[in-house]
């Protein structure tokens, strides 16, 4: 609720930024919802990103979901109980139940504690740790395909199971509207909605991308990943593809892949870098000649067909 009323005194006075909008409702907000003064901080952080965002996308500006954000200074952490401010001389205590990997975030002294964000189901902390980047002895290239990964050196992974798993939440979703089952909450949480794929496909990924940063820090390799755009609007309707493949593609969770690894590597200290996807599976990577007339299904990840020899470095 302070949010929005944040959001709608933005834009009846037009106050822009987000100190601006702090300062226009640091007094009122404490004294008409009876907060803290940590709460108008918070207030004007979140609401000034959500009028960002309506700019950006000309959406309506508007918070929709439950939701506290805090900063660093504003609450403390007792090992697996978290104290939040909230009314005045009033403090909300929360007693955390997480597993063994968020356990090692909360015993591990070298990492430093971040802003906290409440929702109706989850509290999420943000941690973060100086890395000391490491010096790559090699490169490793990661070509990412509708149901593959392949890296540069030949090893696959299977990413078979993604399209499974929107394949058989498709059909369950296409099951329960057709046997006219709507006002169901129960089968609807479980079939209707999309959190439970959401959450199995980003596990799996997870899980694939930890593979990925665990083979490429063990050979001291920097991963080179393909800057991937305008896929989605060239498989849009109109563009001679049947329904089926459009689903595939938009479906295809590639972006999200591409940021676990990143992110994976970025807080173990390895280099990550975007390459141009133009040509990559036609180019040879030893002497960088394109082979225009390469078919599809002669294609490899580590191209073979040009025996060149490397071309000598300019040493100047």
């Amino acid at each position: 609720m302070m949010v929005n009323h944040a959001i709608q005194i933005s834009l009846d006075e037009g106050v822009k930024g987000r100190l601006k909008l702090r300062d226009r409702i640091y007094k009122e907000f404490q004294e008409r919802y009876c907060v803290t003064s940590s709460f108008p901080y918070c207030v004007a952080e979140v609401a000034w990103s959500i009028l960002r965002k309506h700019r950006k996308w000309h959406r309506k500006p508007v918070a929709k979901r439950l939701m506290m954000k805090m900063d660093v200074a504003n609450y403390s952490l007792n090992h697996s109980i978290v104290s939040l401010p909230f009314r005045k001389h009033g403090r909300l205590l929360i007693v955390l139940e997480f597993g063994n990997y968020q356990r090692s975030f909360l015993l591990d002294e070298t990492l430093k504690r971040g802003s906290v964000i409440m929702t109706e189901h989850a509290i999420f902390i943000a941690f973060s740790k100086e890395t000391w980047p490491i010096t790559p002895i090699g490169r490793v290239g990661i070509d990412l395909k509708e149901k593959s990964v392949v890296l540069s050196d030949g090893t696959t992974y299977d990413l078979s199971k993604v399209a499974r798993l929107h394949t058989e939440y498709g059909a369950r979703r296409g099951g329960f509207h057709s046997r006219g089952h709507p006002h169901d909450e129960r089968l609807a949480s479980k079939f209707s909605s999309r959190s439970r794929e959401k959450e199995r496909v980003k596990q799996f990924l997870h899980s694939v991308s930890k593979q990925i940063v665990e083979k490429a820090m063990e050979s001291k390799q920097a991963i080179i990943l393909e800057n991937l755009v305008g896929i989605r609007y060239s498989h849009q309707e109109g563009h001679g593809e049947s329904k089926g493949s459009r689903r595939r593609v938009a479906q295809w969770p590639f972006r999200q892949l591409q940021n676990q690894i990143e992110n994976k590597a970025i807080w173990n200290g390895l280099p990550v870098e975007y390459v141009s996807a133009a040509g990559t599976s036609k180019k040879c990577h030893n002497c960088g000649l394109i082979n225009r007339m390469l078919k599809l299904n002669e294609r490899v990840a580590m191209p073979l067909w040009c025996h060149a020899k490397p071309r000598p470095q300019r040493r100047d």
